[in-house]
Formats: C-alpha cells, structure tokens, sequence
C-alpha cells in the first residue's frame, strides 16, 4: 500500500477514472508516462478496481514508463500497444555534449508536457528519447537545437540494452554535518543550508520521486533529489566521519 499525501490525491483520482473506464468498458487504456512512485500509485489503484496491469517504458530499464490498464498480464517490453516512439539524434563529435537539462528544456519549449516524454538518454554521441506517438511527431518536426549542439532527429529502432547509454553522474565527496535532506540539497546544488529551505518548503523537491518538505528528513545511500528548476542528484555512498564528527558523503549530480 502506498502512503497517498494530501498533494498526490489528484494524481490517484485520475488515475482511478482511468482504471474504472477500463473495468467499465473491458477495454485497454493508457496512462502518460509516470514516475516510478506514480506507477506504484497506479498498482494499487488497478488492486482496488479489479483490473490487471502492465508498464513499459520504451526499453527494459526505463524510469518513467506507461501504464496500461486491462492490459494481458506480462506483455512481452517490445509490444508496440504502448505506443511509444524512440526519436534518436546523433551528434557531432566536436561539440561538447548536450546535458540533460540542456534536452529536455529544449524539447519542453516545443509545447507538450513532461509526462508526453519518458527517458532522455545520452551518450556516445548518442541522444535517445522515448515519446508518445503525436509528441514524436511534433519532435520529428520541429526539433533542432540542444543547447550548443545542432540536432537532426529521426526515428529510430530502440538498440539493445548494452548499446543504450546509462545516466551520466559528475561525482565527488562532500562533508555534511548531518545526513538530512536541507543539508545535501544545499552542498548538491551549490546553495548555503539556509538557501535550500526555500525549495523544500515550497514543495520543490522531490525524494525518490515524492514531494518532500521536511528539511530534516534522513537520506540514504540510493535516494534521488530532485529540485525543480535545478536538476537532480544522487546519494551514492556514506564513506565515513572526519575526527570532528563530519560525515563523508558521496554525491553524484546528474548532467
């Protein structure tokens, strides 16, 4: 079960309608591409109506992937019924690769929302993106720039597995004086403790894909902080206390 709060009820009334009009009618029906909480949302959801399952996301190891209600159970990954496009570009090799935020803002400037797209990938002179069909057609279109870097999409198959680039992390170790959420948001995105307040009590941030406004809560190796606007970030390791009772941290911001 998962622990609703007060700003996820309207996801999960929409996602209720979604499932319901799917028992109704026995019929297949789609969600946008949701986070790995909304798609947790969405399982307990389909438990409470009666109604099997299924998500993809484009490729086997997606973050966002969408949901289908009254779906076959286990739907082999590579089954076209979710509708998802695979828009790739390539670039040139002079120019210093585009960053994730440096893609997807540009993509968002074409006028869709963030739940049209799922996974930006990029790597070996490579950017993979998984769309819905009439954003894909919209990105096919008018895409041409991604930051500094030209771009020229097109559709394309997804590749294998191994030829998919993973997420790029610029890592290195800071000293926080408490493993709580204010003071590693702080030192991760370059703003004072203080600073940090502001996003977090304005509901800006995310823990693991939820909002979370407590600046106290505990983190652990593994959670992803996102702040709206500024990017996201991994807890990757605890590697100890400095003698004045410091705590080592090792950070990895995602570019």
């Amino acid at each position: 079960m998962v622990h609703v709060r007060p700003e996820e009820r309207l996801t999960v009334r929409r996602l209720r309608d979604l499932a319901k009009r799917s028992a109704d009618g026995a019929l297949p029906v789609l969600t946008h591409f949701l986070t790995p909480r909304e798609r947790r949302m969405a399982e307990m959801v389909a438990a409470s109506e009666g109604v099997s399952v299924a998500s993809f996301g484009g490729h086997s190891r997606a973050e966002r992937a969408r949901v289908m209600f009254g779906g076959a159970a286990g739907r082999p990954e590579d089954d076209d019924g979710f509708g998802i496009v695979c828009v790739g570009a390539s670039l040139a090799r002079e120019e210093p690769p585009p960053s994730h935020g440096d893609v997807l803002g540009a993509l968002m400037q074409l006028g869709f929302e963030r739940d049209r797209m799922g996974d930006i990938l990029i790597g070996g002179g490579e950017i993979y993106t998984f769309l819905e069909g009439p954003t894909a057609a919209l990105v096919l279109r008018d895409w041409t720039r991604a930051g500094r870097a030209a771009v020229r999409p097109e559709r394309r198959a997804t590749p294998p597995e191994s030829q998919l680039p993973a997420p790029r992390l610029a890592e290195r170790v800071v000293t926080l004086q408490s493993l709580r959420l204010d003071a590693f948001v702080g030192h991760a995105f370059g703003m004072s403790r203080t600073k940090a307040l502001e996003p977090i009590r304005a509901g800006r941030v995310q823990l693991n894909f939820a909002v979370c406004a407590d600046p106290a809560q505990a983190i652990d190796p593994g959670d992803i902080v996102s702040v709206r606007g500024a990017g996201r970030a991994m807890v990757i390791a605890v590697e100890g206390e400095s003698r004045s009772g410091r705590i080592f941290v090792k950070i990895g911001r995602y570019i």
